[in-house]
């Protein structure tokens, strides 16, 4: 069975060069295996949730 690990962003986003920064930096999340599963708009800006494979694997029955 897979396992996964989890991570949580936040971006504050006031103007329109906050999403390049936004962009950017799950750019390089993407890049290290992390995938957003969720993303919800708030007030002061965006929190994502991400996840990646650990590459352990459990049984199962565990």
């Amino acid at each position: 069975m897979k396992t996964f690990e989890y991570d949580i962003l936040f971006f504050k986003v006031k103007k329109q060069k906050d999403y390049g920064e936004m962009r950017r930096v799950l750019n390089e999340r993407g890049a290290e295996g992390w995938e957003v599963i969720n993303a919800e708009a708030g007030d002061y800006g965006y929190t994502t949730f991400l996840k990646r494979e650990t590459g352990t694997m459990k049984a199962a029955s565990e």
